[in-house]
């Protein structure tokens, strides 16, 4: 029996994200990417790396890894996403500096604040709601107008057709993910079979933040309304209500989302461990219905994409010799690849 469970937690380390062109797939001890060159072969490369969870033992711990996982796998995939855009199209080749590459993700991550957590206090501000005297009703009312957001967000960009394409590599590394879970040979034909819905997916993830938003963002209003230095700054005016909205908004940004985040990454574990549960499923239904729109059905060569990448990490697969990446990626790649993700800046990227 433990070596089951054993079985399950292994399946369970395994994940990956989509790529210009290619499927990045992750392990314990390594990761690993394809990438469809233009001259229809596969660039495939593998990296050991072990989390810093792994590392540091406490940083390891529940609601705690979930926190250091978002940074870490920020990091890689933002790394790999422009590998990926250079290997795909090399010959849109306009340098772009590492200063211009920060400001480029300091204004992406401050767009995606604005539309997800500014935006959404702003119009229930409007109301005659109060975050003071209706912290509940009011986290509740911002919660639902950042889920619209996030549901018009999503419905915008599947329009896009580089989206179309990225979608349809993020519907092939879920079928791989599920197969490999089913314990199926990993062969195009046995996993083009399995559904491009995962339970443990980013975009379930996010839902599951949102639910969890409307249970601890109003604990800090409540927090608040019992301090006097709060309350004194209604003495204020204008000013006075400013800052407490400040106040308001930055506790939440900055002390509420990692609690949030790491609430969500323990749950959403548990929802891809306990999938067959009847009151999981209903739990994870909502996440599984936004991923109608960041996956698509891939084709054929976006799932050997996908298996060639797991291969890679399971052992099963040789990489090539690992060559150099140049930064010579086009401007209009790397806006393409924030572009899409600017929800993984709130929300993790990794199964």
């Amino acid at each position: 029996m433990k070596k089951n469970n054993n079985l399950k937690e292994q399946n369970l380390a395994y994940g990956g994200m989509a790529l210009i062109e290619g499927v990045l797939m992750r392990g314990s001890e390594s990761y690993a990417f394809t990438v469809k060159k233009q001259d229809e072969i596969f660039y495939k490369e593998k990296s050991n790396y072990s989390s810093i969870g792994k590392r540091i033992k406490f940083l390891g711990l529940p609601f705690i890894r979930g926190v250091i996982g978002l940074f870490e796998n920020l990091i890689i995939g933002m790394k790999v996403l422009n590998k990926s855009a250079e290997i795909a199209y090399p010959e849109e080749g306009e340098k772009i500096s590492n200063i211009k590459m920060f400001f480029m993700f300091v204004i992406s991550f401050s767009l995606a604040l604005l539309i997800f957590t500014g935006i959404p206090y702003f119009l229930t501000s409007l109301s005659s709601l109060s975050h003071n005297t209706n912290p509940v009703l009011y986290n509740l009312v911002a919660g639902a107008i950042r889920m619209i957001m996030f549901f018009i967000y999503l419905i915008l960009i599947s329009f896009l057709k580089d989206a179309k394409r990225l979608f349809g590599y993020h519907g092939a590394e879920h079928k791989t993910i599920h197969a490999y879970e089913a314990k199926k040979n990993l062969t195009v034909d046995n996993v083009k079979t399995f559904s491009r819905l995962h339970p443990r997916c980013g975009t379930s993830f996010v839902f599951i933040v949102f639910l969890i938003t409307l249970l601890i963002f109003p604990l800090f209003n409540i927090f608040f309304n019992s301090q006097s230095w709060y309350i004194i700054l209604q003495n204020y005016g204008r000013l006075g209500s400013v800052l407490q909205k400040f106040i308001h908004i930055a506790s939440h940004i900055f002390i509420g989302m990692p609690i949030v985040a790491s609430v969500s990454y323990e749950l959403l574990k548990l929802s891809g461990r306990f999938r067959n549960n009847p009151f999981v499923k209903i739990f994870i239904a909502p996440g599984l219905f936004f991923q109608l729109f960041t996956t698509r059905e891939p084709d054929d060569t976006m799932i050997k994409s996908g298996i060639l990448s797991l291969k890679m990490v399971l052992g099963e697969e040789k990489p090539e010799i690992k060559r150099s990446i140049n930064n010579n990626i086009s401007k209009k790649l790397q806006m393409a690849s924030l572009c899409f993700m600017i929800p993984v800046f709130i929300y993790l990227v990794f199964e």
